[in-house]
Protein backbone atom coordinates (compact mmCIF):
# COMPACT_ATOMS: atom_id res chain seq x y z
CA UNK A 1 0.00 0.00 0.00
CA UNK A 2 2.99 2.29 0.18
CA UNK A 3 4.21 4.38 3.07
CA UNK A 4 1.73 5.92 5.51
CA UNK A 5 2.08 9.13 7.49
CA UNK A 6 -0.50 10.38 10.00
CA UNK A 7 -1.86 13.69 11.16
CA UNK A 8 -3.63 14.49 14.41
CA UNK A 9 -5.07 17.97 14.87
CA UNK A 10 -5.05 19.10 18.48
CA UNK A 11 -7.08 21.78 20.22
CA UNK A 12 -6.65 21.90 24.00
CA UNK A 13 -6.68 18.08 24.22
CA UNK A 14 -7.49 16.05 27.30
CA UNK A 15 -5.21 13.74 29.23
CA UNK A 16 -5.94 10.80 26.92
CA UNK A 17 -4.25 12.35 23.89
CA UNK A 18 -0.89 10.61 24.41
CA UNK A 19 -2.60 7.24 24.77
CA UNK A 20 -4.66 7.88 21.67
CA UNK A 21 -1.78 8.80 19.38
CA UNK A 22 0.33 5.90 20.61
CA UNK A 23 -2.46 3.57 19.45
CA UNK A 24 -1.39 4.19 15.85
CA UNK A 25 2.11 5.69 16.08
CA UNK A 26 3.88 2.33 15.67
CA UNK A 27 1.86 1.57 12.53
CA UNK A 28 2.80 4.72 10.59
CA UNK A 29 6.10 5.99 9.25
CA UNK A 30 5.65 9.50 10.63
CA UNK A 31 3.17 11.52 12.70
CA UNK A 32 2.48 15.22 12.23
CA UNK A 33 0.82 16.93 15.18
CA UNK A 34 -0.88 20.10 13.96
CA UNK A 35 -1.78 22.13 17.02
CA UNK A 36 -4.63 24.65 16.84
CA UNK A 37 -4.52 25.48 20.55
CA UNK A 38 -4.37 29.10 21.69
CA UNK A 39 -1.98 29.55 23.44
CA UNK A 40 0.26 26.87 21.98
CA UNK A 41 0.07 23.45 23.57
CA UNK A 42 3.03 22.45 25.72
CA UNK A 43 3.96 18.92 24.70
CA UNK A 44 5.63 16.35 26.91
CA UNK A 45 9.31 15.61 26.39
CA UNK A 46 8.64 12.11 25.01
CA UNK A 47 6.62 13.67 22.17
CA UNK A 48 9.03 16.55 21.55
CA UNK A 49 12.01 14.20 21.30
CA UNK A 50 10.29 11.41 19.36
CA UNK A 51 12.07 10.83 16.01
CA UNK A 52 8.81 9.99 14.22
CA UNK A 53 6.90 13.12 15.31
CA UNK A 54 6.83 16.60 13.78
CA UNK A 55 4.94 19.34 15.63
CA UNK A 56 3.35 22.27 13.81
CA UNK A 57 1.96 24.99 16.07
CA UNK A 58 2.84 28.39 14.76
CA UNK A 59 -0.41 30.06 13.74
CA UNK A 60 -3.09 29.59 16.39
CA UNK A 61 -6.43 28.02 15.45
CA UNK A 62 -6.41 27.50 11.70
CA UNK A 63 -9.26 25.01 11.61
CA UNK A 64 -9.23 21.56 10.05
CA UNK A 65 -8.95 22.10 6.29
CA UNK A 66 -5.87 24.34 6.39
CA UNK A 67 -4.06 21.93 8.68
CA UNK A 68 -4.80 18.84 6.58
CA UNK A 69 -3.74 20.66 3.41
CA UNK A 70 -0.57 21.88 5.08
CA UNK A 71 0.41 18.40 6.22
CA UNK A 72 -0.69 16.69 2.99
CA UNK A 73 1.72 18.90 1.05
CA UNK A 74 4.52 18.14 3.52
CA UNK A 75 3.82 14.40 3.38
CA UNK A 76 3.82 14.38 -0.42
CA UNK A 77 7.17 16.19 -0.54
CA UNK A 78 8.59 13.68 1.92
CA UNK A 79 7.48 10.75 -0.23
CA UNK A 80 4.50 9.33 1.66
CA UNK A 81 1.67 7.68 -0.24
CA UNK A 82 -1.17 7.78 2.30
CA UNK A 83 -2.16 10.07 5.15
CA UNK A 84 -4.06 8.72 8.17
CA UNK A 85 -6.18 11.59 9.53
CA UNK A 86 -7.07 11.39 13.21
CA UNK A 87 -8.94 13.40 15.83
CA UNK A 88 -7.28 13.95 19.18
CA UNK A 89 -10.01 11.99 20.97
CA UNK A 90 -9.99 8.99 18.62
CA UNK A 91 -7.95 5.80 18.85
CA UNK A 92 -7.64 2.26 17.53
CA UNK A 93 -7.03 -0.89 19.45
CA UNK A 94 -4.05 -2.89 18.18
CA UNK A 95 -6.12 -5.55 16.42
CA UNK A 96 -8.31 -3.08 14.55
CA UNK A 97 -5.55 -0.90 13.17
CA UNK A 98 -3.49 -3.89 12.05
CA UNK A 99 -6.55 -5.33 10.31
CA UNK A 100 -7.30 -1.94 8.76
CA UNK A 101 -3.89 -1.64 7.15
CA UNK A 102 -3.90 -5.29 6.07
CA UNK A 103 -7.29 -4.98 4.36
CA UNK A 104 -6.31 -1.76 2.64
CA UNK A 105 -3.09 -3.35 1.45
CA UNK A 106 -5.05 -6.25 -0.07
CA UNK A 107 -7.84 -4.15 -1.55
CA UNK A 108 -7.95 -4.50 -5.36
CA UNK A 109 -7.61 -1.21 -7.19
CA UNK A 110 -6.62 0.76 -4.09
CA UNK A 111 -4.91 3.32 -6.31
CA UNK A 112 -8.35 4.50 -7.51
CA UNK A 113 -9.70 4.88 -3.99
CA UNK A 114 -9.56 8.49 -2.82
CA UNK A 115 -10.21 7.60 0.81
CA UNK A 116 -10.58 4.53 2.98
CA UNK A 117 -12.41 4.67 6.29
CA UNK A 118 -13.76 2.58 9.13
CA UNK A 119 -16.82 2.24 11.35
CA UNK A 120 -17.34 4.56 14.31
CA UNK A 121 -20.57 3.06 15.65
CA UNK A 122 -20.03 -0.24 17.43
CA UNK A 123 -22.43 -2.91 16.19
CA UNK A 124 -23.60 -6.02 18.07
CA UNK A 125 -22.78 -8.29 15.14
CA UNK A 126 -19.62 -7.73 13.12
CA UNK A 127 -19.40 -9.37 9.71
CA UNK A 128 -15.85 -10.26 8.77
CA UNK A 129 -14.28 -8.96 5.55
CA UNK A 130 -17.04 -6.47 4.81
CA UNK A 131 -16.35 -3.33 2.82
CA UNK A 132 -18.63 -1.10 0.81
CA UNK A 133 -18.53 2.02 -1.34
CA UNK A 134 -20.01 5.06 0.40
CA UNK A 135 -20.62 8.68 -0.51
CA UNK A 136 -18.64 10.11 2.39
CA UNK A 137 -16.49 9.40 5.43
CA UNK A 138 -15.56 11.39 8.49
CA UNK A 139 -11.99 12.65 8.78
CA UNK A 140 -11.05 10.69 11.87
CA UNK A 141 -9.68 7.27 11.06
CA UNK A 142 -9.61 7.84 7.31
CA UNK A 143 -6.71 7.11 4.96
CA UNK A 144 -6.24 9.80 2.33
CA UNK A 145 -4.71 8.75 -0.99
CA UNK A 146 -2.00 11.36 -1.54
CA UNK A 147 -1.40 10.31 -5.15
CA UNK A 148 -4.94 11.53 -5.99
CA UNK A 149 -4.92 14.56 -3.70
CA UNK A 150 -3.52 16.96 -6.33
CA UNK A 151 -6.07 15.95 -8.95
CA UNK A 152 -9.06 16.07 -6.57
CA UNK A 153 -7.84 19.33 -5.11
CA UNK A 154 -7.18 20.44 -1.53
CA UNK A 155 -9.73 20.40 1.26
CA UNK A 156 -12.01 23.43 1.09
CA UNK A 157 -10.56 25.98 3.51
CA UNK A 158 -13.72 28.10 3.44
CA UNK A 159 -15.36 25.46 5.65
CA UNK A 160 -12.86 25.82 8.51
CA UNK A 161 -14.05 22.73 10.43
CA UNK A 162 -17.37 20.96 9.77
CA UNK A 163 -18.18 19.38 6.37
CA UNK A 164 -14.49 19.46 5.37
CA UNK A 165 -14.40 15.68 5.03
CA UNK A 166 -17.80 15.31 3.37
CA UNK A 167 -17.11 17.98 0.76
CA UNK A 168 -13.82 16.33 -0.21
CA UNK A 169 -15.50 12.92 -0.56
CA UNK A 170 -18.29 14.32 -2.71
CA UNK A 171 -15.77 16.04 -4.96
CA UNK A 172 -13.68 12.87 -5.26
CA UNK A 173 -16.78 10.91 -6.23
CA UNK A 174 -17.64 13.38 -8.97
CA UNK A 175 -14.15 12.84 -10.38
CA UNK A 176 -14.79 9.12 -10.58
CA UNK A 177 -12.85 7.94 -7.53
CA UNK A 178 -14.18 5.62 -4.87
CA UNK A 179 -14.72 6.10 -1.16
CA UNK A 180 -14.49 2.77 0.66
CA UNK A 181 -15.53 1.98 4.23
CA UNK A 182 -14.46 -1.14 6.10
CA UNK A 183 -17.56 -1.65 8.21
CA UNK A 184 -16.09 -4.46 10.31
CA UNK A 185 -13.16 -2.38 11.59
CA UNK A 186 -13.93 -0.10 14.50
CA UNK A 187 -12.50 3.25 15.60
CA UNK A 188 -13.12 4.56 19.09
CA UNK A 189 -14.46 8.01 18.40
CA UNK A 190 -16.25 10.59 20.54
CA UNK A 191 -19.24 12.25 18.86
CA UNK A 192 -20.18 15.16 21.07
CA UNK A 193 -20.92 15.01 24.79
CA UNK A 194 -23.33 12.18 25.70
CA UNK A 195 -25.56 12.94 28.67
CA UNK A 196 -28.74 11.66 30.32
CA UNK A 197 -31.61 14.15 30.08
CA UNK A 198 -35.22 14.28 31.23
CA UNK A 199 -37.66 14.36 28.33
CA UNK A 200 -40.66 16.68 28.08
CA UNK A 201 -42.87 13.72 29.04
CA UNK A 202 -40.86 13.01 32.18
CA UNK A 203 -38.83 10.06 30.87
CA UNK A 204 -35.07 9.67 30.45
CA UNK A 205 -33.03 9.57 27.26
CA UNK A 206 -29.38 9.67 26.27
CA UNK A 207 -28.44 12.41 23.84
CA UNK A 208 -25.40 14.37 22.79
CA UNK A 209 -24.76 18.08 22.67
CA UNK A 210 -22.52 20.32 20.64
CA UNK A 211 -21.54 23.83 21.61
CA UNK A 212 -23.50 26.68 20.00
CA UNK A 213 -20.36 27.68 18.07
CA UNK A 214 -19.98 24.17 16.70
CA UNK A 215 -23.62 24.16 15.63
CA UNK A 216 -22.97 27.45 13.84
CA UNK A 217 -20.35 25.74 11.65
CA UNK A 218 -22.53 22.65 11.19
CA UNK A 219 -25.47 24.67 9.90
CA UNK A 220 -23.58 27.19 7.77
CA UNK A 221 -21.28 24.63 6.17
CA UNK A 222 -24.04 22.09 5.55
CA UNK A 223 -25.97 24.72 3.59
CA UNK A 224 -22.84 25.57 1.61
CA UNK A 225 -22.17 21.93 0.72
CA UNK A 226 -25.84 21.26 -0.04
CA UNK A 227 -25.87 24.11 -2.54
CA UNK A 228 -22.79 22.71 -4.32
CA UNK A 229 -23.82 19.06 -4.49
CA UNK A 230 -27.62 18.85 -4.16
CA UNK A 231 -28.08 17.75 -7.79
CA UNK A 232 -25.79 14.72 -7.34
CA UNK A 233 -26.02 13.75 -3.67
CA UNK A 234 -29.61 14.79 -3.03
CA UNK A 235 -30.61 11.66 -1.08
CA UNK A 236 -27.58 11.71 1.21
CA UNK A 237 -27.94 15.44 1.84
CA UNK A 238 -31.59 15.04 2.81
CA UNK A 239 -30.66 12.36 5.36
CA UNK A 240 -27.97 14.57 6.83
CA UNK A 241 -30.27 17.58 6.87
CA UNK A 242 -32.74 15.69 9.03
CA UNK A 243 -29.93 14.59 11.33
CA UNK A 244 -28.77 18.19 11.70
CA UNK A 245 -32.28 19.36 12.58
CA UNK A 246 -32.41 16.64 15.23
CA UNK A 247 -29.14 17.88 16.74
CA UNK A 248 -30.44 21.45 16.86
CA UNK A 249 -33.68 20.28 18.47
CA UNK A 250 -31.80 18.36 21.16
CA UNK A 251 -29.69 21.40 22.01
CA UNK A 252 -32.71 23.69 22.16
CA UNK A 253 -34.88 21.33 24.21
CA UNK A 254 -32.31 19.82 26.55
CA UNK A 255 -29.02 21.74 26.21
CA UNK A 256 -27.61 24.24 28.71
CA UNK A 257 -27.35 27.16 26.20
CA UNK A 258 -30.74 27.21 24.50
CA UNK A 259 -30.85 30.89 23.55
CA UNK A 260 -27.22 31.00 22.48
CA UNK A 261 -27.86 27.94 20.32
CA UNK A 262 -30.77 29.67 18.58
CA UNK A 263 -28.71 32.83 18.15
CA UNK A 264 -25.86 30.90 16.55
CA UNK A 265 -28.20 28.98 14.25
CA UNK A 266 -29.73 32.21 12.97
CA UNK A 267 -26.25 33.72 12.62
CA UNK A 268 -25.22 30.70 10.55
CA UNK A 269 -28.20 31.19 8.25
CA UNK A 270 -27.41 34.88 7.89
CA UNK A 271 -23.69 34.37 7.23
CA UNK A 272 -24.40 31.64 4.68
CA UNK A 273 -26.75 33.94 2.76
CA UNK A 274 -24.12 36.70 2.85
CA UNK A 275 -21.38 34.34 1.68
CA UNK A 276 -19.37 34.79 4.89
CA UNK A 277 -17.28 31.65 5.20
CA UNK A 278 -14.01 30.64 6.87
CA UNK A 279 -13.42 31.19 10.56
CA UNK A 280 -16.33 32.90 12.30
CA UNK A 281 -15.42 36.49 13.08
Amino acid sequence: MGSVAAIVITYHPGQQMNRNLHSYLDQVSHLYIADNSQPKLIFSRDILDHPKITIINNSGNEGIAIRINQVAEMAIKEGYDWLLTMDQDSYFDAENIQSYFDYMNDYPGAGQVAMFGVETVEKPEIIADLNEPVDRLITSGSLLNLSLYKEIGPFDEQLFIDEVDHEYCYRAGLKGYRIIQFTHIFLEHQLGESVEVKTLRGGQKTTSFHSPLRLYYMVRNYLYVRRKYKDVYQKDLKIRGRSLLHRIKNNVLYGPDKWKTLTMVFRALSDYKKGKMGKKS
